[in-house]
């Protein structure tokens, strides 16, 4: 025997199975709204004509934000803020009615913002202020000074110093926003060549990863805090798995582009200086096993040969981007309950 389906226009009473009414809200917030209805259109959106148009909305955005939410989710020149559901079995019994036989409005309480009620309850902690910035003079103290560069001189060896430090923790706490944000527009979509950049750290990766989903890119935005996290303990950053390896070698990159800025940055200014100050190419000899992860930057190994087309992936299977967060055997593992910043 067959299921019954849906009667048209039938009662909740008429239909026999259990009916569950489930309502979303969404909210965006539209950084740049010429982008945004570009992307609108390219995809099929069509802006209501100029009669129609209220004045306080003559670009039709809540037209445009209705698709997105209705087709991809979010599209480019947009952040999604909020996604919260509340849902509802629906019984007769209660005095319920489906939405189109319903005597009542339908109102669903989402209740205060969980933000508003964290700072103004007077019985939560009360707001607590930003985190003070490293002391990385304190956390990364400078060896006694010596000129005699003696092979086996100790005093001689290379140092991780404070100015040094606080550069790559600032590069690598930047990457990690960055990539946040952009995991939270781009979702589970493909990067390609004709972003051109757009997507930052994940424009950045070789092209084997472009088609891992939001989930894996989230991942590897905790990894870019992980690994500040290393220096904000004093301890040299010590990547756990191949995805922090990546990410150490882009911050390691990017971290002498800061220096233009140093000087106006006066907690920089006020650490010590040091004849190692700003040497990243000795971070990149020491705080690596090995650099096996640059090698899919070569061309054989790009998104046509990854596999994602049914032909035989070439990438190592060390390398494949689905173990990137798998923990190396020989160092100690995050804290697997560690959670996600944001």
């Amino acid at each position: 025997m067959s299921a019954i389906r849906s009667p048209k226009d039938a009662r909740l009473a008429d239909l026999p199975g259990p009916v569950v009414r489930v309502v979303q809200l969404r909210e965006f917030h539209i950084y740049d709204q010429d982008r945004m209805l570009a992307a609108a259109q390219a995809g099929g959106w069509e802006p209501m004509a100029d009669d129609e148009l209220e004045v306080d909305d003559p670009k039709d955005l809540v037209g445009a934000a209705m698709f997105a939410a209705e087709t991809t989710g979010a599209l480019p020149g947009m952040d999604w803020l909020t996604d919260a559901q509340e849902g509802k079995l629906l019984l007769p019994s209660r005095g319920d009615e489906v939405a189109d036989w319903s005597t009542e409005s339908i109102r669903v309480n989402f209740g205060t913002g969980w933000r508003l009620s964290q700072t103004a309850s007077t019985y939560s902690a009360p707001p607590q202020p930003e985190p003070p910035h490293p002391d990385f003079a304190a956390l990364f103290p400078l060896p006694a000074a010596c000129e005699c560069e003696e092979e086996d001189c100790t005093k001689c060896d290379w140092c991780l110093t404070p100015r040094t430090a606080d550069l790559l923790c600032s590069a690598l706490m930047w990457m990690a926003e960055s990539a946040y944000d952009d995991a939270a527009e781009l979702k589970d979509r493909p990067v390609t060549q004709d972003d051109d950049g757009t997507w930052g750290v994940f424009s950045r990766l070789p092209q084997v990863t472009w088609n891992q989903d939001m989930q894996w890119r989230r991942a590897l935005a905790r990894a870019c805090d992980d690994l500040a996290g290393d220096l904000k303990r004093g301890k040299w950053p010590q990547p756990t798995c191949a995805a922090e390896e990546m990410i150490l070698h882009l911050a390691i990159d990017d971290a002498p582009d800061l220096l233009g800025t140093s000087d106006e940055d006066p907690t920089h200014v006020a650490l010590p200086t040091h004849r190692d100050d700003h040497d990243f190419s000795a971070c990149s000899e020491f705080f690596f096993q090995d650099h096996d992860v640059l090698w899919l930057y070569n061309s054989r190994y790009n998104e046509s040969h990854d596999g994602a087309n049914g032909g035989e992936s070439l990438v190592p299977g060390a390398l494949q981007p689905g173990t990137w967060f798998e923990d190396f055997l020989n160092v100690p593992p995050r804290a697997a309950d560690r959670g996600y910043r944001r």
